[in-house]
């Protein structure tokens, strides 16, 4: 299925990886924890974002185009390149998966690096937020709903149910298309909760909420933790809301961590019909 969006008057574009969000307003936070206090409203610019979790297809297109060129790597991202030249390689970035899953055992300068390349960025906490849990009926507005359905976690979604403390023997993932409609977003959006982690470009640190920044924040401008949004396979329904906020070092490589991408303009690869 193509969703279509009116761009500007008598324009109309089919787009397929990536969602539309116009310009406004939403209530981000959710007051159920310190770090998501207190809820307050916040102004985006207009963005894009894709509608799947990068996948592992996709992504080895990047190593085989793209991961060598500098020109898509901040200077830290350039540093650890040279540490970590192959980052945690195929095998493991595979897990024994197939190419449409999500990508994993990537770091946060390879995300970064990867959304360059691909025309884009990472999401800012806020763009992610207002695009995991859109209100259901389509208000920019958002209600302090923890799923993208809703608030009930009693439902076979991607995330751990089988007690508070799980092990790791499998990466467990989805296929990054592949997801019920009802856990869909209202814009499309699949895996916004579990499947796996998403790398967001904001450093997290715990009080960000209590400044308040109310127009197209960007986080702290320094720190040693990046923020992850959405929970994954191995985690509680708890750790998985749409608002729920949580810190990794940028080199840190997980089975359960992966991201997507976000744009100020339509993305290239809309011309292509499904995820690899």
């Amino acid at each position: 299925m193509l969703f279509f969006i009116k761009i500007a008057v008598g324009q109309t574009h089919p787009l397929s990886h990536t969602a539309y969000f116009e310009a406004g307003t939403f209530l981000r936070g959710s007051g159920r924890s310190s770090d998501e206090s207190p809820r307050h409203e916040v102004y985006l610019s207009e963005f894009y974002i894709d509608k799947y979790e990068v996948s592992i297809g996709d992504f080895e297109d990047f190593v085989q185009f793209g991961y060598q060129n500098d020109d898509f790597w901040s200077k830290e991202g350039q540093n650890w390149k040279k540490i970590y030249p192959d980052g945690a390689g195929s095998k493991n970035r595979r897990a024994g998966r197939e190419d449409n899953h999500p990508v994993v055992a990537i770091s946060w300068y390879e995300a970064n690096a990867y959304c360059k390349y691909k025309g884009g960025y990472l999401p800012t906490e806020s763009q992610w937020e207002r695009a995991a849990c859109p209100k259901l009926n389509h208000e920019i507005s958002q209600s302090a709903q923890k799923f993208p359905w809703g608030n009930n976690d009693n439902i076979e979604a991607v995330w751990y149910s089988g007690g508070k403390y799980g092990h790791l023997q499998s990466v467990l993932t989805k296929p990054v298309n592949e997801a019920p409609q009802s856990q869909k977003t209202t814009d499309g959006l699949t895996h916004t909760v579990g499947n796996v982690w998403e790398w967001t470009s904001e450093y997290y640190h715990r009080d960000t909420y209590k400044e308040k920044q109310s127009s197209d924040p960007k986080g702290p401008n320094s720190g040693i933790w990046k923020t992850i949004r959405g929970g994954s396979f191995m985690n509680l329904p708890s750790y998985c809301s749409c608002t729920h906020r949580e810190p990794a070092e940028p080199n840190r490589i997980s089975y359960t961590i992966g991201f997507r991408c976000a744009y100020d303009s339509i993305p290239p690869h809309e011309t292509s019909n499904t995820p690899k």
